[in-house]
């Protein structure tokens, strides 16, 4: 007859030595809490090395040095500038304008003269060196020798549109006649001037920005969205308030001022309302897991 000896159940102290000795298991379907990595939360640039923020001055230098190079120019040399904005402006409002040398081209039944101011050249500048620092901040990995001389040429076109825009606008509100005590002609001029350019500067660099990110093939990566706000803010402030005073703007302090201030409003605004929104997405995306 067999018979078969009853093991014993194991005692305290093997237990807890047994359960020493086992490997824990890890958990199912763990979803990582780092912030991070956490779904839904939209990947930023990380701060910009100094390394590229200096290859940004050689760049700034080069366009000071073009400002400052065209700062006494006549209607003869900024017709490179004047001609297309007046044949463009001409198109689309039907008006003829006519050369007059040394002032520029002039309509005289509306008494309008697209003359040296009205060339869009600090526009131009200012979206030289913007393309030209977005590039330095995000480099394109093949080719990029090809980007500058691009960047200049699309610059050229987006603001002789900016410009000729800015002239029909200028025009319409002349007609309409809304000038007031408050709101002179000459300050709806500077106002309407300091809306379109900046509001058109923020959208030639979200435009380009994407261009470059598409060139370094992000398409499968995470989405990516630079932080270039406080560029175009300081490229803007520096070639419309900080050069102008180098070069005596403040020698009529009362006008100075007041378009000092309504850059620094406009800036001021756009910038809070950017931040704004990019805290409404960063909290909209921590929502959508």
């Amino acid at each position: 007859m067999n018979t078969r000896r009853a093991q014993s159940p194991p005692s305290m102290a093997e237990s807890s030595e047994i359960r020493q000795h086992e490997e824990p298991k890890a958990p199912l379907n763990r979803v990582e809490e780092s912030p991070a990595f956490r779904p839904g939360r939209l990947k930023t640039q990380p701060a910009l090395p100094v390394v590229r923020v200096l290859a940004m001055v050689p760049v700034i230098i080069v366009v000071i040095a073009i400002k400052w190079y065209f700062a006494d120019a006549s209607a003869e040399h900024l017709d490179w500038l004047l001609r297309p904005a007046s044949e463009l402006v001409a198109l689309c409002s039907g008006l003829s304008f006519t050369w007059l040398a040394g002032q520029g081209y002039y309509n005289a039944a509306e008494k309008i003269l697209i003359a040296p101011a009205c060339s869009g050249l600090n526009f131009f500048l200012i979206l030289l060196a913007t393309g030209w620092c977005l590039a330095v901040r995000n480099p394109p990995p093949v080719r990029s020798g090809w980007w500058f001389p691009g960047i200049a040429v699309g610059a050229y076109g987006f603001s002789l549109i900016v410009n000729t825009v800015r002239i029909l606008l200028a025009i319409f509100l002349y007609r309409w006649q809304i000038a007031s005590d408050l709101f002179t002609p000459e300050r709806l001029h500077r106002l309407e001037g300091v809306l379109v350019y900046y509001f058109s500067l923020c959208l030639f660099a979200m435009l380009l920005s994407m261009l470059l990110r598409r060139s370094r093939q992000r398409a499968t990566s995470p989405p990516v969205h630079p932080r270039y706000g406080w560029l175009i803010a300081s490229l803007y402030l520096l070639f419309t308030l900080g050069i102008p005073l180098v070069n005596g703007a403040a020698a009529r302090p009362v006008l100075f001022v007041e378009h000092s201030l309504t850059v620094l409003a406009l800036v001021a605004i756009v910038g809070l309302g950017m931040t704004a929104r990019k805290k409404r997405r960063n909290d909209q995306s921590e929502y959508h897991v």
